[in-house]
């Protein structure tokens, strides 16, 4: 399995020093308007990003957490508390190949700094193609594959090439990149 983010070190998810170098609100002008549908995070350890995209897109559908690690649904838990956020939420627990929601009945999907750690990365896109409604929308948002100040080291990060790769062999056609952080690529890719 490919090195998953240690849970013991969730503080740092949190550290306001991050939303220097990726805000999750830098994300929201890249979301295609749609009035409703369900939305999902794939990794959403302890909700760095799901909290503020899903109360963006507050009253279109359930916002579903989809995280692997058991640790990281106890933090997940905790800043749900902490935050007393009314969206409707959906707790998934995840594996590293199956996303448990059904065919087409997601309209939004977005992963942050989770495809670098992904064991079946080619069968996970797959899941996400299969989960995602027809004209849905998916965002990949991770390490670049050079020196940064933060992150995971160099050898431990996936290239953009890559990604595309496989977001092509899963079905997607409409592929492109965004410019948003300093540290991260952002590609985001539409089902037709």
């Amino acid at each position: 399995m490919a090195h998953l983010f240690d849970h013991r070190h969730v503080a740092r998810l949190h550290d306001p020093e991050r939303r220097t170098f990726q805000d999750p609100a830098r994300l929201f002008p890249l979301i295609r308007p749609y009035e409703k549908g369900d939305a999902a995070e794939i990794g959403t350890g302890s909700g760095y990003f799901f909290f503020p995209v899903c109360e963006f897109l507050s009253g279109r559908g359930t916002c579903h957490a989809i995280e692997l690690q058991p640790e990281m649904i106890a933090h997940f838990e905790e800043e749900r508390k902490k935050r007393g956020a009314e969206i409707p939420v959906r707790i998934v627990p995840g594996s590293p190949d199956r996303i448990d929601l059904p065919d087409q009945s997601v309209a939004l999907v977005w992963m942050a700094n989770v495809y670098h750690e992904l064991s079946s990365a080619r069968e996970m896109l797959q899941e996400v193609f299969r989960i995602l409604a027809p004209s849905g929308q998916f965002f990949v948002i991770d390490w670049k594959k050079e020196e940064t100040p933060v992150g995971p080291p160099v050898t431990e990060r996936a290239s953009e090439v890559s990604l595309y790769d496989l977001l092509i062999d899963a079905g997607f056609t409409r592929i492109r990149s965004h410019d948003l952080y300093p540290y991260h690529y952002v590609v985001e890719a539409l089902k037709d």
